[in-house]
């Protein structure tokens, strides 16, 4: 990764800082005040590991932050992704390919406030219209949004790709979307960047995508590139989800192709599989379209009794002799996993959508800062796929595997308070 720190002028090499910040995100640091405490912690116990010689402060991290490209930040999770693709730890356990999901996801918004800060003007000094268009041309990576009534707002949004086909779910990829565009319009340069990075490894041969991704041009993409795609269609794909909707709405339960049940949080979940084959000339644009397929989901409530339905429909490259129902519907679940895996866990266990202490309130340093926190959730995936629980011999779960990276990297020198909460 570049440097764009004058050289005369550096107390600490980029590969140290970087590494000091992955790491400090294994270990559910919340702030850069807590990576400050971090590697303080680290050059205590561990004696200049990785070059860290004493604590660095806060301050020296967020400077440098946004200064730092996305893209080359990209290369070294694509090496990191491949040299577990290499050790055996990425292989394909849950489905029967490599499959990848793709989805969106807003990594930061910034308000109103955070935008004026930026472009260093007070409040009476710009009207909200100067102030947007301003932000939207110096900031191009943001979308700006206004509204009617209240003050406007800036969200930055990525493109994530996860790896759901194996135990360690790990997102292989990730590209900002511009803000002059929406989901659908920056997937052609992401599949794109998907095959440069991975087109030799066979790391995957399948793409799933949600509806807001799906589209006849970019399935074709998809399969010009050597790839298939298993798509989610809505009302607003036109006829071709009217002709799921013809072939497969009334299909009972008895003529289900593929069924499975499962207990989720404390409700029964039983999962109906329906295909419709569109034989080798797929469906008006749709020629490379060969089946489409209806996925029912119906819970049941043990506590209440209460029961809910739900359908959905999709598209697939591939032909009933190459995918069956039963792989069908397990490719249709494992397409969450992007989000359970990926967007929930870096939400919720490193604290990436934490308004206050933010780790960068800048644009480029917010995209930055999500791209080391996509390396620190890949360490974390592959370690939890690698890890028992000595006891029951169950798998750890992600706070688990964080607190014992924390005590093996400065376990004997926390505090007695930090030492009692992990």
């Amino acid at each position: 990764v570049s440097d764009p720190r004058m050289s005369g002028k550096v107390d600490y090499p980029l590969p140290t800082m970087l590494t000091a910040l992955v790491v400090s995100m294994t270990t559910l640091a919340r702030s850069l005040r807590a990576v400050e405490q971090r590697t303080g912690q680290m050059a205590r116990k561990r004696d200049r590991w990785l070059g860290i010689e004493g604590r660095i402060a806060d301050n020296t991290f967020g400077k440098v932050l946004p200064r730092l490209s996305h893209s080359e930040l990209m290369g070294c999770l694509h090496r990191l992704v491949k040299a577990e693709h290499r050790r055996g730890n990425l292989q394909p356990t849950r489905l029967k390919r490599g499959t990848v999901a793709i989805d969106g996801k807003n990594v930061v918004t910034l308000h109103w406030p955070d935008m004026l800060r930026l472009l260093k003007l007070e409040p009476d000094e710009a009207t909200v219209k100067q102030g947007t268009a301003l932000f939207a041309k110096r900031y191009p990576q943001a979308q700006v949004c206004t509204r009617d009534n209240g003050a406007p707002y800036a969200l930055l949004r990525v493109h994530t790709a996860t790896l759901v086909s194996g135990d360690a779910a790990v997102c292989v990829h990730q590209r900002p979307i511009a803000g002059c565009t929406n989901e659908s319009g920056s997937m052609p340069a992401l599949l794109d960047e998907l095959k440069a990075a991975y087109g030799r490894t066979r790391l995957f041969s399948l793409v799933t995508t949600d509806a807001g991704n799906t589209a006849c041009g970019i399935a074709g993409k998809v399969v010009e590139l050597g790839l298939d795609y298993f798509a989610q269609i809505k009302s607003t794909h036109g006829d071709l989800h009217d002709l799921a909707e013809d072939k497969l709405r009334h299909r009972s339960k008895a003529s289900a192709h593929a069924s499975d049940t499962d207990k989720q949080n404390g409700a029964v979940v039983t999962y109906y599989c329906w295909r419709y084959d569109l034989g080798d000339d797929g469906y008006l644009d749709w020629t490379h379209a060969r089946q489409l397929v209806r996925i029912q989901r119906i819970a049941e409530c043990q506590r209440t009794g209460e029961v809910t339905k739900g359908n959905r429909y999709y598209v697939t490259s591939m032909a009933p002799d190459a995918l069956s129902a039963s792989s069908a519907l397990a490719t249709c679940r494992a397409h969450w996993r992007c989000e359970n895996n990926t967007h929930w866990t870096s939400d919720a266990e490193l604290m990436e959508d934490r308004r206050r202490p933010a780790w960068s309130r800048h644009p480029q340093g917010s995209l930055v800062v999500s791209a080391l926190r996509m390396m620190a959730l890949a360490i974390l995936a592959v370690a939890r796929k690698l890890s028992r629980l000595g006891s029951r011999a169950e798998t750890p779960s992600w706070g688990q595997v964080a607190e014992h990276f924390q005590l093996e990297l400065c376990g004997s020198i926390l505090e007695t308070k930090a030492f009692d909460t992990v």
